[in-house]
C-alpha cells in the first residue's frame, strides 16, 4: 500500500509538472489570453515537484496561497454551470473561450487543491509556520506581475479586482490586495495544519 501510494504521488507530480510546463507554454503562444506568471501554473508546477520529491513543505506553500482563491473560482464555475448566469464574473472568460486546450488546462481548478491535500495528508505534517513563506512567495509573485505584465491583462488581479462587485482603486486596492493575500494565507495554513496533523494523531 505505502509503496503503491508513492509511485500514484510520483505520478501525479510528474502529471501537475507536466501540465504547468504545457500551461506555460500555451501562455507563452497566446498572451492575448494568458501569462505565464499566473499563480496557479507556478503553483501547479511547484505543488508537482513537491510531490515528485516528497517536499510537503514546498506543497503546503502553495496550497496556503491558492485554496481560498480556487475555492471562489470553483463557486463561481459551478453557479454559470448550473445556471448559465454570471455571479462574480471570475469564470465567465471560461464559458466564453473556445480553446479547447486552453480550456483543459484551466479545468484543473477543479481537482488539483482536493486531491493534493489527500497526498499531503500521507506525505507529511502541515508546518504551522509555512504561511510565512507563502506570503513571501505571493509578495515575489506580486512584483514580477506588477512590473512585467500589461495593466490590461491584469494577471493575478494586481492592478484592480477580478470580483465584478469590488470597485476599490489606486494604492488602496494594492494594500487591500496585500492585507487580503495575508489572510487567506495565515487562515488557510491554520486549518488545513490544524486538520491534517489532528487527523495524523488518530
Amino acid at each position: 500500500m505505502v509503496n503503491k501510494l508513492g509511485v500514484a504521488t510520483k505520478v501525479f507530480g510528474l502529471y501537475l509538472v507536466f501540465l504547468s510546463l504545457l500551461a506555460i507554454a500555451n501562455a507563452f503562444f497566446h498572451p492575448e489570453i494568458a501569462s505565464p506568471l499566473w499563480f496557479c501554473y507556478i503553483a501547479v508546477f511547484l505543488i508537482g515537484l513537491g510531490l515528485f520529491y516528497g517536499k510537503s513543505d514546498i506543497v503546503a506553500m502553495q496550497i496556503n496561497i491558492m485554496a481560498i482563491p480556487v475555492l471562489v473560482w470553483n463557486i463561481d464555475f459551478y453557479h454559470y454551470l448550473i445556471t448559465g448566469k454570471t455571479l462574480w464574473g471570475v469564470t465567465d472568460y471560461f464559458f466564453a473561450s473556445k480553446d479547447t486546450l486552453s480550456n483543459f488546462i484551466t479545468l484543473q481548478h477543479l481537482y488539483v487543491i482536493p486531491i493534493t491535500l489527500v497526498f499531503l495528508y500521507f506525505l507529511g505534517s502541515y508546518g504551522k509556520n509555512i504561511w510565512k513563506w507563502s506570503f513571501l512567495e505571493a509578495a515575489g509573485i506580486f512584483i514580477l506581475s506588477w512590473f512585467f505584465t500589461a495593466p490590461s491583462a491584469n494577471v493575478n488581479c494586481v492592478f484592480k479586482s477580478c470580483i465584478n462587485f469590488l470597485h476599490v482603486t489606486g494604492i488602496s486596492y494594492q494594500i487591500l490586495w496585500f492585507a487580503a493575500m495575508l489572510l487567506m494565507i495565515f487562515l488557510t495554513n491554520r486549518i488545513f495544519s490544524y486538520l491534517i496533523n489532528k487527523i495524523k494523531k488518530r
